[in-house]
């Protein structure tokens, strides 16, 4: 770990908060947005029969129907997500209370129906578990590849999900924005603090070396 991981993840947590912020502001001033309409017109479009099914197995994606199941796995494969589990799992429920609240302060409605929807729920736990793998990915001994393919996953969940909230007439466009920037802040609060500490550094291992730990698939180390 260098000390730019740090600094990295702490501007990753301020810009997507203060992002959030000024959207929630303009939210609240405005209502529903104009790339609101224009948007949710746009990919409405393609509301077909099997895009609808498919939207809808998505939508499980934000849901904790997959996302505890996903946790426990996650835990249970990897020594680094142990290591700080308490910290995960307080931010991935803590994001949750966090959109709650955002919803009463907020106070715009979705698109069908009566019921606050700035920022989306579903995206917001989805962005949260996808930005925590993504960490977790860069601090286990995996390769290049390996690693690029858990973040090209994580992200295409997390993007999935904000299409299917749109898709299924529950969200604006801006609520899906505002879950994203939320997540990514709160997951990237949780891995600022924890890259800060000094026993957040991956050990050092000679090439060819089993792997005891980690996702249990053997790589080469990691500087």
């Amino acid at each position: 770990m260098t000390r730019l991981e740090p600094a990295r993840w702490r501007i990753a947590c301020l810009v997507s908060l203060g992002l959030f912020l000024g959207l929630g502001l303009a939210v609240y001033a405005t209502g529903v947005m104009p790339g609101d309409v224009l948007l949710r017109q746009l990919l409405l479009e393609s509301d077909a029969g099997i895009v609808r099914k498919f939207a809808r197995w998505v939508n499980y994606g934000g849901r904790i129907h997959v996302l505890l199941p996903g946790a426990i796995v996650l835990f249970l494969l990897s020594s680094v997500a142990r290591r700080y589990w308490r910290v995960w799992g307080a931010v991935l429920i803590g994001s949750s209370l966090i959109q709650h609240a955002f919803k009463f302060l907020v106070g715009r409605s979705r698109p069908s129906g009566s019921s606050l929807g700035f920022p989306s729920g579903h995206t917001t736990a989805a962005a949260t578990f996808a930005v925590v793998l993504i960490y977790i990915a860069s601090r286990e001994r995996l390769s290049r590849a390996q690693r690029w393919a858990i973040d090209v996953l994580a992200i295409c969940l997390m993007l999935a999900v904000g299409w299917a909230r749109i898709m299924r007439h529950a969200h604006w466009p801006s609520d899906v924005l505002g879950g994203f920037l939320l997540g990514i802040c709160c997951a990237a609060a949780a891995a600022w603090w924890v890259s800060s500490r000094p026993e957040a550094a991956p050990e050092r291992r000679s090439v060819g070396e089993p792997d005891e730990q980690g996702l249990g698939i053997a790589t080469t180390s990691r500087s």
